[in-house]
C-alpha cells in the first residue's frame, strides 16, 4: 500500500557559507503547494550561522551538519543517502525554484517511465536565460568554453537566434548541469553516488554519463523553470572569475576524458582546453590597454587566473 504521507520528491541542498542564498532557495521551496517535499540541508563546514538561521526559520527542514569540509560531492551524497522519496533533486544552494515547478517536475517523470534525469530550465536572475545541459563534451566544445568566444558571440541578438539558450519544448540531452537536476531513485541505485575524483566540477556530467549507459533517459524541462544565481559558492575562491573557477573547471574536464576515454583523448582534451585557453589569455592581454582603468587592474588580475589555470593542467 502506498503511504499518502510519504514524500515524492527528496529536495537535497549542499550548502557552505552561503546562508543569504540558502534562505531563499528554501523560501521557494516553502511557496511549493500541494507538493509534500522532503527536505534536506547538508551544511558542509559553514562558519557563517547557516544552520542555525535555517533551523530558527524552517524547522520542517532535515539540517546535516558536516564539521570537516567534504567539498559538494561528499555533502550532495550524505544528503542523498539520507532520502526517502522515489525522486531525488539536487539543488545548488543559490538556486530559486519558481512556483509550480515542483508539479511539472513530477508530472514529466510520471509520464515517461524511462526519463531518468531531468534539468531544469535555469535563467539568471535578471530573466535572461542560462545554459542548463547540452551533449557530452566534444574536442571543438572544450576549445570553445576555454578560449570565451561562445560568451562573445552570445552576446550578439543574431548569435542567439541561431543557437537559443533555451526553448518552449521539452528535449533530450546528454548531461544536464547539477544546479537542479533530478533523478529517480532507480537511477541513483543504479549509478550513484557522485564521484569524488572531481575538484568542484563534472560530478553531474559524469552521473549523467554512467545513467545514458545504462539505457536512461536525459531531459531539460522547460515547464520547470529555477532562478540560479551563478557562482554563489565559487565566487570568493582564490582565482575565481567571476562564477567560474577556471583551474578546476579545465582540470575536471580532463580528468573525466581519462576516466571515460583513457590517456589518449584525456591529452587530446588537454591540447583543446590549452589552445582555447592560451587564445583567450593572449586575446585579453592585447586588449588590456583598450579597458577602462576602473577595471584594468580586475582584468589583469583575471587574466592571470586563466594563465595559471592552464600552467596547471600543462
Amino acid at each position: 500500500m502506498i503511504d499518502p504521507m510519504k514524500p515524492k520528491v527528496s529536495v537535497v541542498i549542499p550548502t557552505r557559507n552561503t546562508r543569504k542564498y540558502t534562505l531563499l532557495a528554501l523560501g521557494s521551496l516553502h511557496d511549493q503547494e500541494r507538493i509534500p517535499l522532503e527536505i534536506i540541508l547538508v551544511d558542509d563546514g559553514s562558519n557563517d550561522g547557516t544552520i542555525e538561521a535555517v533551523s530558527e526559520e524552517y524547522p520542517d527542514v532535515r539540517c546535516l551538519r558536516i564539521d570537516v569540509s567534504k567539498g559538494f560531492t561528499g555533502a550532495a551524497n550524505l544528503g542523498v543517502r539520507a532520502t526517502t522519496g522515489n525522486l531525488i533533486w539536487l539543488l545548488n544552494s543559490d538556486t530559486v525554484v519558481c512556483p509550480g515547478a515542483t508539479e511539472h517536475l513530477i508530472s514529466n517523470f510520471d509520464r515517461d517511465p524511462n526519463l531518468g534525469i531531468s534539468g531544469a530550465a535555469l535563467s539568471y536572475p535578471d530573466g535572461a536565460a542560462q545554459w542548463s545541459g547540452g551533449r557530452f563534451p566534444s574536442h571543438l566544445w572544450l576549445f570553445g568554453q576555454a578560449s570565451g568566444l561562445p560568451d562573445l558571440l552570445g552576446r550578439l541578438p543574431m548569435w542567439r537566434k541561431l543557437k537559443p539558450v533555451s526553448g518552449t519544448a521539452t528535449r533530450e540531452v546528454d548531461w544536464v548541469t547539477g544546479a537542479a537536476m533530478a533523478l529517480r531513485r532507480k537511477v541513483w541505485d543504479d549509478v550513484g553516488p557522485l564521484h569524488d575524483d572531481y575538484r568542484f566540477y563534472c560530478q553531474d556530467l559524469d552521473l549523467c554519463w554512467r545513467a545514458k549507459k545504462k539505457g536512461w533517459k536525459v531531459e531539460i524541462l522547460p515547464d520547470v523553470r529555477v532562478v540560479h544565481h551563478q557562482g554563489g559558492t565559487i565566487r570568493s575562491a582564490p582565482d575565481a572569475v567571476g562564477a567560474v573557477h577556471a583551474t578546476h573547471m579545465w582540470s575536471d574536464l580532463v580528468n573525466f576524458f581519462v576516466i571515460h576515454h583513457g590517456a589518449q583523448a584525456a591529452f587530446r582534451a588537454s591540447r583543446s582546453i590549452q589552445i582555447g585557453g592560451w587564445f583567450r589569455v593572449v586575446s585579453r592581454k592585447i586588449a588590456t590597454p583598450l579597458i577602462a582603468r576602473s577595471i584594468r587592474k580586475q582584468w589583469q588580475a583575471d587574466t592571470g587566473s586563466y594563465a595559471r589555470a592552464l600552467r596547471e593542467i600543462a
